[in-house]
């Protein structure tokens, strides 16, 4: 019985198959989709006025909700639950949070309330629908 609660313990934040994909698509910066999770390029706008002219990132959606965007040229991270506080959603945004972050960083819930966890940070409130910088 004590082999296996150890077992669970070890393994219980274990990324999954599909996370390992996801996370592979963005380090090869490909469009990539399975399940409920999508990854696509997105290359900015075309517009040379527009502030988001040339900026390059790989957007992460989940059923069709954009949760994530990491900056490939200056490595940055910003994060939304968009409103859903599931435990699919807390995977897919800890699995990007810990690439980019080394495993440092992450969000965890307290009573209800979702918090992002950063190395000698603050912990941050993650209102629902809002997006933060990791």
């Amino acid at each position: 019985m004590l082999i296996l609660r150890t077992y669970k313990r070890a393994h219980r934040h274990a990324m999954r198959q599909i996370e390992r994909q996801m996370i592979q698509a963005i380090t090869n910066r490909k469009t990539w989709s399975n399940s409920n999770t999508r990854v696509v390029l997105w290359a900015g706008s075309p517009i040379t006025t527009d502030p988001d002219h040339n900026k390059e990132e790989m957007r992460i959606y989940l059923h069709g909700n954009h949760i994530a965007s990491y900056n490939t040229k200056n490595m940055s991270l910003e994060v939304n639950n968009c409103g859903w506080l599931t435990r699919t959603t807390k995977s897919r945004l800890n699995a990007i949070i810990q690439f980019v972050e080394g495993g440092l960083a992450g969000i965890y819930q307290k009573r209800g309330q979702w918090y992002l966890k950063r190395p000698n940070q603050s912990d941050v409130a993650m209102n629902d629908n809002a997006w933060l910088t990791v």
